[in-house]
């Protein structure tokens, strides 16, 4: 087998990767590297390396450390750069008072989504700050830059937070909705917006994000910038402890809030926003903590859509195993009993109840306690990953994942195509395919997993725009199971092995492509966008590989052993 692999042309394992590409193992001149787009978005999450779920966030400000831009208004106040920094550094800045009252730092920004403003700040001859998130009802909170301590608040703010970074240095944020403005200010007492003129902090790396929390610190200038997992990021996904590469359809959470749970219809519920005795899912404390009166509790999002309806949500509970119920209040939809325990899990509620849908309803939330983060509420036949959503509702664009031009690397007449993948919930179907013409496709070779009620394995190919070999089996794949899949095809000897057994065999014979294959696509949609890998389906890839000739039957099997 060792002596296969020393064949192959072209090897993708998921390992290395930036904005828009994958890499290959083999070529590793880049020729074989994988051209990825999902397209401009940050509604796209993964499991990462440490078990939690990743997602994009982004800077909203611009010149976040430049505060003498013009960006930045300093009202009553200036600033002064060079300074000592949290972070070793020379590039924190002195805001120093040039009056006696109201002296503030300014960057107007509009947003409807809940945001949160953070800044790292330390005590120079003034002793407190305010962080203000301008709304209709204006938000502030006084802090203490001796001690990190949260004073006075007014408007009631989502969240404060203090957190020590050292040497004096802490980053302070608040969070807040429908904001029109981020504010800074220094003053001398809590609740008091009064200074003595002349006096300063330091500060250094503002943020404004979405979300309950401030995310890790984006530098920006003459533009926002987005980090973590980008617009066209491959999302390596690591739920089963190694690398795949998590490929999806396009999807909407229609619910505009997914981590805010305030503006849902509660009754008999006490609700703590950002609670602080779990971390979520995301590792972050921006989970929310649910309580029933004693005898039932229920919470709402009462979004009405027709047709095909998944909703889902990551549940644990504060003790204990308990039950909850997701419900149709249409009573169309049977209820359905959730147990929910001490470790986060993710439930969903499925179902077509051929009328009006009343969006995301948990009932009997027990007077324990429950914890609740990343509701969704989309439409189709199976829950996709998590998309956040922080005042609007939000989609995830299909993905799309393939390489083209590299006739160097891929086989004409002949070949052996290998996929490692887990089979997920899908309603289209995944393909392993190479296409010699990228507009049509009128050239092709490849298999399919094909799910339409049941799971089928097809075999074609297809030259100047006929299909010449056609074989379908049904039931042979079982969803969240791991397959190996290899197609080696000649003219006159095409087979399919699927976990070291041999599944089908043809001695059809096929007249020699007019070009050479030269797209290598991985995919998960529906056979007319087979040359383009876009999305009707869930796939986790572990591995593709394409072989320039035919395999041996021997090394298929070996190269297809689980």
């Amino acid at each position: 087998m060792s002596n296969a692999l020393e064949a192959a042309s072209l090897i993708m394992v998921p390992s290395g990767y930036e904005n828009g590409t994958l890499a290959s193992v083999k070529p590793n001149d880049g020729t074989g590297d994988f051209t990825f787009s999902r397209g401009s978005n940050l509604s796209a999450t993964r499991i990462n390396e440490q078990g939690y779920i990743g997602k994009g966030y982004e800077n909203l400000f611009t010149y976040s450390n430049d505060f003498s831009n013009a960006a930045w208004t300093k009202f009553q106040s200036s600033v002064t750069n060079g300074q000592s920094g949290y972070d070793g550094s020379n590039n924190a800045w002195l805001l120093t008072a040039n009056a006696s009252s109201n002296t503030i730092l300014i960057q107007n920004k509009s947003s409807s989504s809940v945001v949160t403003l953070s800044v790292y700040a330390k005590a120079n001859t003034a002793d407190f700050m305010v962080l203000r998130l301008d709304r209709s009802v204006n938000t502030l909170a006084w802090i203490n830059l001796t001690d990190g301590s949260v004073g006075n608040q007014a408007g009631t703010p989502i969240s404060i937070d203090t957190e020590s970074v050292g040497n004096g240095w802490y980053r302070c944020s608040i969070t807040a909705a429908d904001t029109i403005g981020a504010y800074i200010y220094i003053c001398d007492a809590n609740g008091s917006v009064n200074v003595t003129n002349g006096s300063s902090i330091y500060i250094q790396d503002a943020m404004l994000n979405q979300g309950l929390v401030a995310y890790p610190y984006i530098e920006t200038t003459t533009a926002p910038v987005a980090g973590n997992i980008l617009e066209d990021m491959p999302r390596l996904d690591w739920a089963s402890g190694s690398p795949s590469l998590l490929l999806e359809p396009s999807r909407t959470n229609l619910l505009t809030h997914s981590e805010y749970y305030n503006g849902w219809t509660q009754s008999g519920t006490t609700l703590t926003t950002n609670t602080t005795e779990t971390l979520s899912p995301e590792g972050l404390y921006n989970a929310s903590k649910l309580v029933g009166n004693g005898t039932t509790g229920v919470i709402n999002s009462g979004i009405a859509k027709t047709g095909s309806v998944v909703v889902s949500v990551y549940l644990k509970s504060v003790s204990g195993s308990v039950n909850v119920i997701f419900k149709d209040p249409y009573g169309v939809l049977a209820n359905e009993v959730k147990s929910v325990t001490t470790e986060w899990q993710r439930f969903d509620f499925i179902g077509d109840n051929g009328a009006s849908f009343a969006g995301f309803w948990i009932d009997d939330i027990p007077a324990s306690g429950i914890y609740m983060w990343g509701a969704q509420l989309e439409q189709g036949l199976y829950p996709t990953s998590y998309i956040p959503t922080y005042g609007v509702s939000q989609t995830r664009l299909a993905e799309s994942c393939v390489v083209n031009g590299a006739t160097s690397s891929i086989g004409q007449t002949e070949g052996t195509m290998f996929l490692d993948f887990v089979y997920e919930d899908n309603g289209g179907g995944l393909y392993g395919s190479f296409v010699a013409n990228a507009t049509g496709f009128s050239d092709f070779v490849g298999w399919r997993v094909l799910d339409y009620n049941n799971a089928a394995l097809q075999v074609l190919v297809r030259i100047s725009g006929t299909y010449q070999v056609l074989d379908t089996a049904l039931s042979v794949f079982s969803v969240g199971n791991r397959y190996k899949v290899a197609m080696k095809y000649s003219s006159g000897d095409i087979k399919v092995f699927v976990n070291n057994q041999e599944k089908y065999s043809s001695t059809a014979t096929y007249t020699t492509p007019s070009v050479p294959l030269s797209k290598n696509t991985i995919s998960g949609s529906t056979i007319n966008a087979v040359d383009s890998l876009q999305q009707d389906t869930i796939s986790k890839v572990n591995q593709s590989i394409l072989f320039p000739t035919a395999l041996s039957d021997e090394e298929c099997i070996q190269l297809t052993t689980v």
